[in-house]
């Protein structure tokens, strides 16, 4: 019998096109790409020397301590974080690791584009910091806490820099607290110094690269010179060649690649559908049944049902309650 889970996935053509089109990624390269969640993860926290070496030079690459806080040693450590039964859903990291004086850092590998990502971001930062445990209301004793989000999309429609850094501030950039800091490391911002010289860049810019652009074979004499010039990268892309081998690895780097692939197009075909069902009937639906929110958010709301947007996060965006949109599901016959 043939076992279909390890079973090699027919990538069409089309899907071979889609998946370079979204992501930038050249599925018949001889080296897989480590933006893929399960690429990231052989690469960073495998049981090996080099998995350590290349997430602490990670570390210290886009946090930018000094002195005494540079990092030296790590822990990765169980990336769920449990919430009571009945309530929220448990938060689950790619990469969640105990520096050794207690601060924590998330990393986070994101392939595509979603709106509610920057909420998102909010809610793994603020889960991780609450988990610490205190005694009494010691909240003195909660050590900082650090994420980094490696996005192969940008924050913002404008161009905008490789790195964004987030913490509580006033209008006036004065910082309420430093505990809880987000970073955004925004690849597609890398293409801007592609020609810039190995020698003059900075650590961020050479990891940009080598996420976005290791299989690439149009840049292998760049990606070789940052390789050769930063031993954090030499050991990731070590790591990164030898999976690349394994066709076990590779057949489950498809498979995910075709999972992303199919839950984007299963939402692009919605909001299509959507449209269209708006154009026939939400307009004239909206207005007749008066709610009283506008034909665009009408239109707005129904492509988010259409896309199996959760409820409270279309109330969040469009400010409306709860029975406003199930009144338009209800109407729409969602």
């Amino acid at each position: 019998m043939t076992d279909e889970t390890n079973a090699a996935p027919i990538l069409s053509g089309d899907d071979k096109a889609k998946i370079k089109e979204w992501y930038g990624i050249d599925v018949d390269s001889d080296v897989l790409s480590p933006m893929v969640d399960y690429i990231f993860k052989r690469i960073f926290i495998a049981d090996d020397v080099r998995s350590e070496t290349a997430l602490i030079d990670l570390l210290n690459s886009l946090l930018e301590p000094v002195g005494s806080d540079r990092i030296t040693q790590i822990l990765v450590v169980n990336p769920e974080i449990p919430v009571d039964a009945g309530k929220r859903k448990k938060a689950i990291f790619d990469i969640r690791v105990k520096l050794s004086d207690g601060r924590q850092a998330i990393v986070e590998m994101q392939l595509s584009g979603a709106k509610s990502f920057r909420k998102r971001a909010q809610f793994i930062i603020s889960k991780a910091y609450s988990s610490q445990e205190i005694v009494g209301e010691k909240y003195d004793a909660l050590q900082k806490c650090y994420l980094i989000c490696i996005i192969n999309f940008s924050l913002f429609k404008e161009p905008g820099d490789l790195t964004t850094v987030y913490r509580y501030r006033d209008k006036r950039g004065n910082d309420l607290t430093d505990d809880q800091t987000i970073i955004f490391l925004q690849l597609p911002e890398a293409n801007k110094i592609l020609d810039k010289p190995v020698e003059t860049m900075t650590d961020q810019e050479m990891w940009a690269l080598f996420f976005l652009h290791m299989p690439d074979k149009g840049y292998r004499e760049k990606l070789k010179a940052i390789i050769e010039r930063k031993e954090g990268i030499r050991m990731a892309a070590n790591v990164l060649f030898e999976v690349s081998q394994d066709e076990k690895a590779r057949i489950q780097y498809e498979n995910e690649l075709i999972a992303d692939l199919d839950e984007r197009s299963r939402i692009s075909d919605a909001m299509e559908e959507g449209i269209a069902i708006g154009e026939e009937r939400g307009i004239a639906i909206g207005r007749e049944e008066g709610f009283g929110i506008g034909v665009d958010t009408t239109l707005r709301v129904l492509n988010a049902l259409k896309a199996q947007v959760p409820v409270n996060e279309i109330a969040a965006v469009y400010k409306l309650s709860h029975e406003q949109i199930e009144n338009i599901r209800s109407t729409l016959e969602l």
